[in-house]
């Protein structure tokens, strides 16, 4: 059980979360879902209070207005910079070279943001081939096979890790399934 000053610091997250995206979203997927599964699973898992709150804010950056100066006023520098890390560069074009930024910008941030990204990557992987064209399909498991691979050195005992880890033989078999 976390103290009631954590889970009162997360529930301000989810707040933050719903309010931001009902003022200036912009993702027509299911954002709120996603970011709640994110930050619950690492909740679940024990992590700590700064990497849950990232992982509920995870995609603010990208999907909001929402700034990273924004967030470190409200949350601190640990999340802020986290969930920073997490985030794509917008200048950036490519499909993989932008996601390859991201993750090496988790890695050079360390575990906290390995750890997001890692919860990230595991929620989304249940969506990868369904409905993506081929092209996608082939880039989100080559991007899931990328980041397993390099996260290793920073998660690599973690469970999460590991149920990422096994979460990528459905994940190829799927996306293999809608290439035929």
């Amino acid at each position: 059980m976390r103290a009631p000053a954590d889970d009162e610091e997360i529930e301000r997250a989810v707040r933050y979360l719903v309010h931001s995206f009902e003022t200036s979203g912009d993702n027509p997927k299911p954002v709120i879902l996603h970011s709640t599964r994110v930050g619950m699973d690492l909740y679940d898992r024990g992590y700590e209070t700064p990497v849950v709150v990232a992982g509920f804010l995870h995609d603010l950056v990208e999907d909001t207005d929402v700034t990273p100066d924004e967030i470190r006023s409200e949350f601190g520098t640990e999340v802020a910079n986290i969930v920073d890390a997490v985030s794509f560069d917008a200048s950036i074009d490519e499909y993989l070279e932008r996601h390859y930024d991201l993750y090496d910008n988790c890695f050079a941030l360390g575990r906290p943001a390995v750890l997001v990204k890692a919860a990230d990557v595991l929620d989304n992987s249940n969506y990868y081939g369904l409905a993506d064209s081929e092209e996608l399909a082939r880039k989100l498991l080559t991007k899931m096979e990328y980041f397993i691979a390099e996260s290793e050195p920073y998660i690599g005992g973690e469970p999460l890790h590991r149920e990422l880890t096994d979460t990528l033989p459905t994940v190829k078999a799927r996306v293999n399934d809608t290439q035929t």
